[in-house]
């Protein structure tokens, strides 16, 4: 898959093409277990987590 750089006006105006409605119906397990089935949905590791920082807003 290619990346492609957008700007972030441009990425703001997106929409994603998530389901929340059902989403927000399935419980937490669900979820889980719907993420271990996406191979591209891997659980992070302690220290690919740790390098993660709180951003400003």
């Amino acid at each position: 898959m290619a990346i492609k750089k957008v700007s972030g006006t441009e990425a703001r105006g997106r929409r994603g093409s998530t389901d929340w409605k059902k989403v927000k119906s399935m419980t937490d397990e669900e979820i889980k277990r719907a993420a271990m089935m996406d191979p591209e949905a891997r659980e992070l590791r302690n220290d690919e987590l740790a390098r993660f920082r709180k951003g400003n807003r």
